[in-house]
């Protein structure tokens, strides 16, 4: 494990360099000696471990705040099995529901993780929710409604949630108290991604697959330089490349299924790729702490701190509006071209 270490270090150190000082963005100048580490890597593991398994994600009923405290220190994720269930978004939410009484809000579509290839996709679809619902229930999965801002257009609708008991969790020196909705059709899906911020991920209606990796994983998922604070892979868990992300062969693989009520704690720097197995909707809180993620990663939070794509400033201003982030990073990405 000593040598995997050193060349772990050895990945991360020409990452930064990247980062900091490679070619325009997704910046590959010193991808060689990233790769080299990378092969130092596998050489050790192949020698040292045994082939990955797939473990699921702890289930706790009935969950104290105390215990949660625990996953949330230690930065483990965990399902709160049924927590929300009597919350009033679990008990009256559906997408009928949803098209009888905000069809007419506006939406903004992207999907800015592009697993088949290292570039950002800024691309950005403006349409209506009765257009997203219209397709998901003619089973077009084109139209996936990812950080929908229906929380903040209908404010009425935080008191469906225990919003008290959400800021509750959250750690006394943190920043953002951020609603995140997801509205997508039966085999939508986002794929493997991560981010420097908590996450308490409620699932409201329909069923919700998730896999996720330990943040030490970041090395062997061999993430694109891309100087956002958003962090991809093209390792694809539901159809693995071993061939061109041979390391992944020796990682343990988390993963779980969300049921309504159900709700999923997501520490900071965690990778993860969520599939819709029925017609979804999720909401994710977010909060930042920087100790926390530094614990968890401290190239990821340094990176996220670093980030110019947008700036860090930039991205906290208005993540409430990933609309307002992508034309930004658009808007950059065009004038770098």
């Amino acid at each position: 494990m000593k040598g995997i270490k050193k060349y772990r270090n050895q990945y991360q150190f020409w990452r930064i360099t990247d980062h900091i000082f490679g070619n325009k963005a997704p910046a590959d100048r010193f991808k060689p000696k990233r790769q080299k580490a990378l092969e130092g890597i596998v050489s050790k593991m192949k020698n040292e471990l045994p082939s990955g398994r797939i473990r699921q994600v702890d289930r706790k009923k009935d969950i104290t705040n105390h215990e949660l405290n625990g996953y949330i220190r230690k930065g483990i994720p965990v399902v709160l099995e049924g927590k929300a269930k009597d919350w009033e978004c679990v008990k009256k939410w559906s997408l009928d529901w949803l098209y009888e009484n905000f069809c007419d809000d506006k939406v903004a579509l992207f999907d800015p993780l592009n697993s088949s290839s290292d570039e950002v996709n800024y691309e950005i679809v403006e349409t209506t929710l009765k257009e997203v619902l219209d397709a998901i229930k003619s089973e077009d999965t084109s139209k996936y409604s990812r950080f929908n801002r229906l929380l903040y257009d209908h404010p009425e609708l935080v008191e469906d949630f225990d919003w008290k008991w959400l800021y509750n969790m959250r750690n006394r020196i943190s920043s953002g108290k951020t609603f995140q909705v997801f509205i997508g059709g039966k085999g939508t899906r986002t794929t493997l991604h991560c981010a420097s911020e908590h996450n308490l991920f409620t699932q409201v209606y329909g069923k919700k697959h998730w896999f996720l990796f330990e943040p030490k994983c970041d090395v062997f998922l061999d993430p694109p330089i891309t100087r956002s604070p958003y962090f991809f892979s093209r390792f694809d868990p539901e159809d693995p490349d071993f061939e061109n992300f041979p390391a992944t062969k020796y990682v343990t693989t988390y993963e779980c299924m969300l049921n309504p009520g159900d709700v999923l704690f997501n520490p900071p720097n965690w990778w993860h790729q969520v599939t819709n197995m029925s017609h979804s909707i999720g909401v994710g809180f977010r909060w930042f702490n920087q100790k926390d993620s530094m614990r968890t990663s401290f190239v990821s939070t340094l990176l996220t701190i670093l980030s110019t794509n947008p700036p860090i400033w930039t991205a906290t201003k208005h993540r409430t509006d990933f609309t307002h982030i992508f034309n930004y990073m658009r808007t950059k990405s065009n004038h770098n071209a």
